[in-house]
């Protein structure tokens, strides 16, 4: 006998619109959490620094020989090419949005048919990706290796899994390390999960360097870092190339853990981080045919991203955003494992508090943030007050630039003695010498040498010193009283003018 049609729960309808729409909705979300970004004031300090530089490449500048930071120069020409402020948030915008949709692509690529585990990892990505929490609303360098990490996992847990798609995956995690090398561990995870965990006897394993796929993998993170040496050496800077982006990393990542207990020269938290990542993998190890893909990529990936944001020991919360791709895969993972979920959740909760609490983290409120902007835009706020939601200088900071930017010339130089980079690229003018900010003389200009000469034989018009920073003048302050005088003040910025320009 057969059965007569049931019908059919009035929810159900609804919720295969919810199946077929789920991207479009996380995606407005996602939209909605980033949009204020676009609004923001230029008053953090680090976008302040990649701009200058990109300022100064548009002026023919070489990075490093001319310019000075101490990141690989991706980031730069990104800034470069964006030209402004706004130009960079609006690029880095689509470069989220572009993100978002490659998350998705490999969510599904590692959940499959487990469609509660892609809302659940999508979901997270939204907000972690997005909110001030990590610093998700600024254009840093860890905001922008996610994109090309994440396609690299991408082409190695495609189907075919060809030498070309190694090759490419390679190069896309290049893309990471010339944005950030701790992105580096991003390409171990990659070759600790398809090649040290495959699923293989142990002889084969130990023979993983024989395998073709292996040196394409390797060849292709090695072309992009290989191009960008020879740009360097056709312009002189190979070596202050090297020097910058790779061996000042090395005393800077150990800079804040000098206090420490050291091993073999190295943070003793350090290697105890190195150790608990490599028992992990070990452990991995020999239950790695009962492990799929999708717990190798997010336990592997989540334990190397973790352990590059923790590299330094130092409480920035956007060193954490390399680790959000692997932190939401391994949100979506708990579900599917549903005997294990809470007390994985509880884990992974844990984890998470503990990092916090034992870094010291600089907290960012979200509600605050949103709050303000919104008051903003809907005419409750003045923007004065708007600005000053970042800080209280802040809109003396568009003051002085503004008042600067009128009294010099296009191609004028000015100096700027604290560790406020952003009043370069606001007044749109580049710095006399090649730092733009205190604490880089500080580190990397021994006795200010070099400040002191570039200052003797290009002496600026405009001298400006924050009050903050000004018992840190050291030799500087010889030649500032001598020679300059104090015309203006904007509360903490000190306005000093030449005596003979």
């Amino acid at each position: 006998m057969k059965l007569k049609n049931r019908k059919k729960h009035p929810l159900s309808n609804l919720f295969r619109l919810w199946q077929k729409s789920y991207l479009w909705f996380f995606f407005i979300i996602f939209i909605l959490l980033r949009l204020p970004s676009l609004f923001e004031p230029l008053s953090y300090g680090d976008e302040g620094i990649y701009l200058v530089l990109g300022q100064a490449a548009r002026k023919g500048l070489v990075f490093y020989r001319d310019i000075h930071d101490n990141k690989p120069p991706l980031l730069y020409w990104l800034a470069a090419f964006s030209g402004n402020f706004f130009t960079y948030r609006l690029l880095y915008f689509f470069w989220s949005c572009f993100s978002f949709l490659v998350f998705h692509t490999l969510a599904k690529a590692l959940f499959g048919k487990n469609k509660k585990a892609i809302l659940i990892s999508l979901l997270a990505f939204s907000i972690f990706a997005s909110i001030p929490l990590f610093e998700g609303t600024i254009a840093n360098a860890e905001n922008f290796l996610i994109l090309t990490s994440m396609i690299g996992f991408l082409l190695l847990i495609s189907k075919k899994r060809s030498s070309l798609a190694h090759f490419l995956a390679g190069v896309s995690f290049s893309l990471s390390a010339l944005f950030k090398i701790p992105a580096v561990l991003d390409l171990a995870a990659a070759g600790i999960i398809f090649f040290i965990l495959a699923d293989k006897n142990f002889k084969e394993i130990l023979a993983f360097w024989r395998e073709r796929k292996f040196w394409f993998l390797l060849l292709g993170f090695l072309t992009p870092v290989g191009l960008t040496f020879i740009y360097f050496f056709q312009k002189n800077a190979s070596h202050l190339f090297l020097k910058a982006a790779f061996g000042q990393n090395i005393p800077y990542l150990s800079s804040w853990s000098q206090d420490q207990a050291q091993v073999a020269s190295l943070p003793l938290g350090m290697v105890f981080r190195g150790l608990t990542l490599a028992g992990l993998i070990l452990g991995l190890f020999f239950i790695r045919q009962r492990l799929s893909l999708v717990v190798k990529v997010s336990f592997v990936w989540s334990a190397t991203s973790f352990f590059a944001a923790l590299l330094s020991a130092r409480p920035y919360p956007h060193y954490l955003f390399q680790a959000v791709p692997a932190l939401c895969l391994s949100i979506g993972l708990l579900f599917t494992l549903p005997k294990i979920t809470r007390p994985a959740s509880i884990v992974l909760a844990l984890i998470i508090f503990l990092i916090f609490n034992q870094f010291d983290y600089y907290y960012y409120p979200s509600l605050p943030y949103y709050k303000n902007f919104y008051q903003w835009i809907f005419g409750q706020k003045q923007r004065v007050d708007y600005l000053n939601f970042w800080g209280e200088d802040v809109s003396q900071l568009y003051q002085a630039a503004a008042y600067l930017k009128s009294r010099t010339d296009t191609k004028e130089r000015i100096f700027i003695w604290g560790d406020k980079p952003t009043l370069y690229p606001l007044s749109e003018r580049l710095p006399v010498g090649r730092y733009s900010a205190a604490y880089h003389i500080k580190d990397f200009d021994q006795n200010y040498r070099e400040t002191l000469t570039a200052l003797s034989v290009n002496p600026p018009r405009f001298w400006v010193v924050f009050s903050d920073e000004e018992q840190s003048l050291g030799k500087l302050t010889q030649l500032l009283r001598q020679k300059y005088s104090l015309i203006k003040t904007f509360d903490s910025i000190k306005i000093f003018r030449c005596n003979h320009l």
